[in-house]
């Protein structure tokens, strides 16, 4: 009897069922899948695991490697630096944003949880360097603008449960005002990239980091704040997790960037004392608009 029901049992137990720990949630869930699956699950948490840890890897590479945080301090303590930075501090506060918050903060925040709008959010920082490292003719540029590209290059940065769509934006009014600020950023965006690469193209002297030119960057950073902030719009609208996250990395960028111009109208690259004080108006108003209009819209949907 004893043979009989180790036999009987042995082969009983991969047909009953088991339960694990889902790697996604943590939650229990019961299998009937024989134990060979564990080893399966093992190795997907394992590649979640190494994905978000080159995640944060990836953001520690632009924050300090890339000089953002170094050159974000030079507009909070210009003192501490050389009397030679001090024309170029709206330029090395473009750039510090840009490698500090606009790429590096969506990455921490995928690392934390994995949401589906992070790699859309920074694929479309890299879309506006790239346009603008093309139109300044600037080779350096285009090389980082694939590098950043490749930032979001994991595959649940894109994944989302019900796919990108904006058709929403399109058929609900609701939207439409969060919307339209959406598109009079990227008009103003437009019109100071434009200058900035004028002011590129007639060789005015420039800042560099690791050889590449401050002003074709700050025309790139330009584009890539109504661009993010243009996909926060899509994520809000397509429920996705974080959504009332996905603003913050363009909104912030752009009341800071608006402040320091205002506080140093006169300096290259600077918005000046009215444009920059809009700025931060601009990003106050469309992250409001956001969080009301996303947490309306869950609580209609919940009631």
């Amino acid at each position: 009897m004893l043979a009989h029901d180790l036999c009987h049992g042995s082969a009983g137990s991969d047909q009953h069922s088991r339960h694990v720990y889902s790697d996604d949630n943590l939650s229990l869930r019961w299998f009937n899948e024989p134990m060979a699956t564990r080893p399966r699950e093992g190795g997907r948490a394992g590649r979640t695991v190494l994905a978000r840890t080159v995640a944060v890897v990836a953001a520690a590479w632009w924050v300090l490697l890339f000089f953002g945080l170094i050159d974000l301090l030079v507009g909070i303590m210009p003192a501490e630096f050389p009397s030679s930075f001090r024309p170029f501090i709206v330029l090395e506060t473009s750039w510090g944003l840009l490698y500090t918050v606009l790429i590096p903060l969506p990455l921490i925040v995928w690392a934390v949880r994995p949401a589906g709008w992070v790699g859309p959010q920074i694929a479309a920082v890299a879309a506006a360097l790239l346009v603008t490292g093309v139109a300044a003719v600037a080779a350096g540029q285009i090389l980082v603008a694939f590098l950043v590209a490749a930032s979001a290059a994991f595959p649940r940065m894109w994944r989302t449960r019900k796919g990108w769509s904006i058709h929403a934006v399109r058929t609900t009014p609701a939207l439409w005002p969060v919307a339209a600020l959406v598109v009079l950023g990227f008009g103003v965006a437009l019109v100071h990239a434009w200058d900035v690469l004028a002011l590129a193209r007639a060789g005015v002297d420039d800042d560099d980091t690791w050889g590449l030119k401050h002003l074709p960057m700050q025309a790139g950073f330009a584009l890539a704040v109504p661009a993010s902030a243009a996909v926060a719009v899509l994520a809000m609208a397509n429920r996705m997790p974080t959504w009332w996250f996905a603003i913050v990395p363009s909104t912030a960028s752009a009341i800071w960037f608006g402040i320091t111009c205002a506080r140093h109208p006169d300096l290259l690259g600077s918005l000046g004392t009215a444009p920059g004080r809009l700025a931060v108006a601009w990003a106050t108003a469309i992250a409001v608009a956001i969080w009301i209009t996303g947490h309306r819209s869950t609580a209609t949907t919940s009631a």
